[in-house]
């Protein structure tokens, strides 16, 4: 297994043992009601950050750092006077699960990063928030080492 696949992995299972949470799954828009509290994991975008040229057109096959960003979707029961509270009381026990986790720090390696980057109600980006739902957005530093796949 790739590094990329066991960083996904082991967020999975941060996420189902996160206390009050019923439900974690990857890559499943298809959360049931009665299933919530949930947190759905989407696998996310991987980037390469820029490595200098050697000056030939020919590049090695070595280590080069990525950057994967999963988001970890929060789904509450919506309705409550509450509701904020609980998302919030959600957002701290995520934050710090993810970041003082020590297989991802293991995974991510001693030059590696991970990073909270910040969070948004689910939907803002069309004009609207849906009610109980909020998108953590994380980001893991990490060597991508060609003799590793």
């Amino acid at each position: 297994m790739d590094r990329r696949e066991a960083i996904l992995v082991r967020l999975l299972e941060i996420a189902a043992a996160i206390e009050g949470i019923n439900r974690a799954e990857r890559n499943r828009p298809d959360i049931s009601e009665s299933s919530l509290p949930a947190l759905v994991l989407h696998d996310g975008d991987e980037v390469a950050e820029e490595r200098p040229s050697s000056g030939s057109g020919r590049q090695a096959p070595i280590p080069v750092r990525v950057v994967m960003t999963p988001p970890l979707i929060l789904f509450v029961a919506s309705g409550s006077a509450t509701v904020g509270s609980e998302i919030n009381a959600f957002r701290l026990k995520i934050i710090k699960a993810v970041l003082n986790d020590g297989a991802i720090q293991v995974l991510v390696g001693a030059n590696g990063q991970i990073r909270y980057e910040g969070c948004a109600p689910l939907g803002l980006e069309r004009g609207r928030a849906v009610e109980g739902s909020l998108v953590l957005n994380f980001s893991f530093r990490y060597p991508l080492v060609p003799s590793e796949l």
